[in-house]
């Protein structure tokens, strides 16, 4: 086992992976801490029941573990956990809390943490808290998308693979949502400016 302190020579994820694929315990440990706020941010996006995204997360983490000598080296940590915790809430959506149905009806929410962000002024707020309401109103898989591309960084390839569709739909989906986007950001803008004056 490699211990703590050695892990500032570690470069990336892909290292870090590697290691937990050889059994390290303590790299296991890194990966979870890591990840598992950012999955559970990604998750609670598709669906609202805590409790049922903690379980989701811990037994995607469980079965990595369980299955570790099998699991393929890595570039992309990130997709590879997305991926598999948008697999086990689909998989286990019997257990949904609410009466949700998470095919092309699931809802995906887009939150802006404003405060985090520190933003102070009353205005900028205003405009944030309206940016967040144009952004609910695309449909799912339009704010999935952009929610995946743009706030997690993530490439057409690597969408496509979580989303399970091809590299062409994700294309098709985000220019639709960056037009619906646009439509209302010109609706906006206009707005914001009146109440401005």
């Amino acid at each position: 086992m490699v211990p703590d302190n050695n892990f500032s020579i570690v470069a990336d994820d892909s290292e870090l992976w590697d290691l937990f694929r050889a059994g390290d315990e303590v790299a296991y440990t890194r990966l979870i801490k890591k990840y598992s706020k950012i999955l559970f941010n990604y998750g609670f996006r598709i669906c609202q029941d805590k409790d049922f995204l903690k379980d989701c997360i811990q037994d995607v983490f469980l079965e990595l573990w369980n299955r570790r000598l099998k699991i393929n080296p890595t570039q992309a940590v990130k997709w590879y956990l997305f991926k598999a915790v948008r697999l086990r809430i689909f998989r286990e959506q019997s257990k949904w809390n609410r009466n949700e149905t998470p095919d092309e009806n699931y809802t995906f929410l887009v939150e802006f943490n404003i405060e985090s962000k520190m933003i102070t002024d009353l205005e900028t707020m205003e405009l944030g808290t309206r940016i967040k309401q144009v952004l609910n109103g695309l449909p799912p898989r339009q704010r999935e998308i952009m929610y995946l591309r743009f706030y997690e960084n993530l490439d057409f390839e690597n969408i496509s693979q979580i989303m399970e569709i091809s590299k062409q739909s994700v294309h098709n989906l985000l220019q639709k949502a960056y037009k619906n986007f646009r439509a209302e950001w010109v609706v906006l803008l206009i707005a914001f400016s009146n109440l401005n004056q």
